[in-house]
């Protein structure tokens, strides 16, 4: 039987999990669930998931009840810090390797943000990625992705 697996969070994910309202909410909660309290495995979160989360979780006009600035940042450095997270700092090649990518694959502006992570992870040799967005990375032959 294998050992433990790696699995990156795409910031969707993430927010779901901590918004109780989010309609995904509850998929967020059984895939950390299985993930990590079952399965032994830990996440992979890299700085801009977090930025992109805190964006999202304290922004009025996405939830009817945002978390405010400190609360949003507390959830950052719990999360950062957690024994189940495996932090993901770019690697000096990340850049270099998302232009490749975004010319390679033809992708436009929209694509920058969700390119530059699956380089980020790509490098760090993690394959795995938990996202309620498929579509944003199927170009991504290396990432294996996982439904939240």
């Amino acid at each position: 039987m294998a050992g433990p697996l790696i699995l990156a969070v795409d910031t969707d994910v993430l927010v779901s999990w901590a918004m109780a309202g989010s309609p995904r909410h509850a998929a967020a909660k059984r895939l950390f669930d299985q993930e990590v309290r079952r399965d032994g495995n830990s996440l992979a979160i890299a700085p801009q998931v977090l930025h992109e989360f805190l964006h999202v979780v304290t922004d009025p006009r996405r939830f009817e009840h945002p978390l405010s600035m400190p609360e949003g940042l507390r959830w950052c450095r719990r999360l950062w810090g957690a024994s189940e997270v495996v932090p993901i700092l770019p690697a000096p090649g990340v850049l270099d390797r998302t232009f490749e990518l975004l010319e390679r694959l033809r992708l436009g502006r929209k694509r920058i943000l969700d390119t530059a992570l699956a380089a980020t992870l790509e490098l760090a040799g993690v394959r795995r990625l938990a996202t309620f967005n498929p579509g944003d990375f199927r170009s991504f032959a290396f990432l294996d992705l996982t439904p939240g």
